[in-house]
């Protein structure tokens, strides 16, 4: 499979490209609700690698925008476009419509916030010229049968990252979003209601969360995602645990064996000790990875 990761410099940038990752994600500055590049001249650098290196940049907008920053976003996307820039991620259908009108053609990817959790919902999107999709962790292997047919997919690393809240009602914080609370960065806990009820994702152990990735990589998945944090040392354990699963995978291990070698490594694997993903720690050393 291949590895897309989120970055918010220049440095991981270059680690990550380097060390294994195959193609690089980032949001715009403002608005955002992820830590991103201070300066666009630091992003044109980082799509310049990444073709130089064979390899993809995507900018990603995640967020529902205002009517009044579609001009500006839409510059901005133009001005990357034409230094290299591999396609653009989009959660928001009124801007993606916005982007079509404007004749911005790219590769488009739908955020892990699009209400896509079916064949029918990616049909709606491919129409709008969406090539590429981001799985739910609510959807399941057996019902990704069809959705893997239509497009390009793309899962997290189950045991690494689970959405357990329907992100495409959740808002992120960046200064005038919905999602802004006195400045702070924290993560969506919005709860599902129904009946008077709160609903959350059932929690899974890691022999059920390794099942799945290996089903999904048997079911012709093709990239996994490591999403954008403010804690770059947890950022880089992520990625090399993400890159020693997929050599597993590829090693053609049976589903078991796999199981087993995964929920032992996790169990092994101390990713507590770097603190919340939320936590801004942009200064981490960016080390060799593992062999």
């Amino acid at each position: 499979m291949l590895i897309t990761i989120g970055i918010k410099s220049a440095d991981e940038a270059e680690y990550f490209l380097r060390n294994g990752a195959d193609e690089i994600y980032f949001g715009p500055a403002v608005p955002s609700h992820r830590a991103s590049f201070s300066q666009e001249a630091e992003v044109l650098g980082a799509i310049a690698l990444a073709k130089k290196m064979g390899k993809q940049s995507l900018l990603a907008l995640n967020e529902i925008y205002s009517r009044e920053q579609y001009d500006f976003l839409l510059d901005h996307a133009r001005r990357l476009q034409a230094a290299g820039l591999g396609g653009i991620v989009v959660r928001d259908v009124a801007l993606l419509e916005f982007f079509n009108k404007h004749r911005l053609r790219t590769n488009y990817v739908a955020s892990i916030m699009c209400a896509s959790f079916n064949a029918q919902a990616m049909e709606f999107y491919r129409d709008l010229g969406v090539k590429r999709f981001t799985l739910h962790s609510q959807v399941m292997p057996e019902d990704a049968v069809k959705m893997v047919k239509l497009g390009e997919t793309i899962m997290f690393v189950p045991c690494l990252f689970l959405e357990e809240n329907i992100v495409p009602f959740c808002f992120f914080t960046y200064p005038g979003g919905e999602g802004a609370s006195k400045g702070k960065v924290r993560p969506c806990k919005i709860r599902f209601k129904a009946g008077g009820k709160d609903y959350r994702m059932v929690e899974s152990n890691l022999y059920f969360q390794a099942g799945l990735l290996y089903d999904f990589h048997k079911l012709g998945v093709k990239w996994l995602k490591i999403p954008r944090q403010l804690n770059t040392g947890k950022l880089v354990a992520e990625f090399e645990i993400t890159r020693f699963l997929n050599l597993l995978l590829e090693k053609g291990l049976d589903r078991k064996t796999f199981i087993i070698a995964v929920a032992e490594l996790m169990t092994r694997t101390d990713l507590n000790k770097y603190g919340s993903s939320y936590l801004i720690k942009p200064g981490a050393a960016l080390r060799a990875p593992s062999a």
